[in-house]
């Protein structure tokens, strides 16, 4: 069964929120419809006109892209302006294209947090935290047979599930508070009360039924609260809270178990990229003494430049990056970090798998076939 462009939409931004995003970034639905129905979709990097070709020969009705298909207003849709080409095509074979760029970098699914894993990174942190969840407490009243059912809905929106930045919080989930009490209202003319009679005080054992939430979420949450609920009209408070939930941010840092030497860290990290993604690793670069012992790690896909000085600051051995021009090199190796260049699209494919992954993990996409585009590959001849 085919599903709306719409619900992809929702499910990438129930992990990374459009209002992630940086100001000058161009994320969300570029081209088409959220209501068109989708049976197949798409994922690339880039938004290339090979890219839209293979959708095109693959009659994927979607493509989902890391990089925004358009950054600038088009002046004209003149079939001579390069910019234009993919846009029209995307027009005139039906096909909707979704982007998801900053907001997604400071998701989970981040290149970096992936790299990190590989190498066993520990005490991770972000090289640079953007923000923290908002957390809301919500409160809702239910008759004690419909407990059950209410507690489940809100679970299935992520309510009280791992959402505090506590050490262990990733460890809980299905947190909620209950006590009883005794709930009364009376029902007006036009109401179509489920317990007591229109004109009557009704008095009902409730349950009042606690948990947290992320700003975020809360929309789906009070969506699933009043489908869920027995009541035509559920009583509910929403309570903003001090503490925060969890951080989000850019790239990472995080330490060896023991130090390794550069070059054979090295090494065992191209090793891995290319048995786990199946691309050619000749083209990225290495700066730096290859003996040296390597302890503390930095890691930021796509480019890294703007970030060097936070992960000398932060007493990084070694710089991990998309991109990074020449003289930040220089500033790296004058400030003792060695620097170790992926290139853009080597640093950033690992997100598209981990999203593949993300979308054919979610039951409502059961029947959507999904594919990576083989257009998405380095763009470098191989030496």
């Amino acid at each position: 069964m085919a599903v709306s462009v719409g619900q992809v939409e929702q499910l990438i931004e129930k992990i990374a929120p459009r209002s992630w995003a940086e100001d000058w970034d161009n994320p969300g639905l570029l081209v088409g419809s959220s209501a068109q129905r989708v049976n197949k979709i798409l994922l690339t990097l880039d938004g290339t006109m090979e890219a839209v070709e293979e959708a095109v020969s693959e009659k994927a009705e979607l493509i989902v892209s890391h990089h925004p298909l358009l950054f600038k207003p088009l002046k004209n849709l003149r079939m001579d302006n390069q910019a234009a080409l993919a846009p029209l095509s995307l027009f005139r074979n039906g096909i909707s294209y979704y982007a998801a760029h900053t907001n997604l970098d400071q998701s989970y699914l981040s290149s970096s947090l992936t790299f990190a894993e590989m190498l066993g990174l520990q005490k991770k942190e972000f090289l640079e935290t953007t923000s923290a969840e908002k957390l809301i407490k919500i409160v809702t009243f239910v008759p004690e047979e419909h407990v059950e059912t209410i507690r489940k809905a809100l679970t299935a929106e992520g309510v009280g599930s791992g959402i505090t930045d506590g050490e262990h919080s990733d460890a809980y989930s299905e947190c909620f508070f209950q006590t009883n009490g005794e709930g009364m209202f009376r029902a007006l003319d036009g109401a179509e009360p489920t317990i007591g009679k229109v004109g009557e005080l009704t008095r009902v054992p409730e349950i009042r039924l606690e948990s947290i939430v992320e700003e975020r979420s809360l929309g789906r949450a009070i969506k699933a609260l009043h489908k869920a609920h027995p009541y035509e009209e559920p009583a509910y408070d929403l309570i903003p809270l001090r503490n925060t939930g969890k951080p989000r941010g850019y790239g990472v840092i995080g330490t060896l178990l023991k130090p390794v030497r550069l070059a054979d860290l090295w090494e065992g990290f191209l090793k891995q990229l290319t048995e786990k993604y199946g691309h050619d690793c000749s083209s990225v670069r290495l700066a730096g003494d290859p003996d040296r012992k390597i302890k503390k790690i930095a890691i930021l896909n796509g480019s890294g430049s703007s970030f060097v000085a936070k992960a000398a600051f932060k007493g990084a051995d070694l710089y991990i990056t998309g991109e990074i021009g020449y003289h930040n090199v220089l500033d790296c190796l004058e400030s003792g970090m060695a620097v170790g260049e992926l290139g853009h699209f080597l640093s950033e494919i690992p997100m598209i798998h981990a999203l593949y992954d993300y979308i054919r993990a979610d039951r409502t996409m059961d029947d959507v076939e999904v594919v990576i585009s083989a257009a998405s590959k380095i763009p470098w001849l191989k030496r």
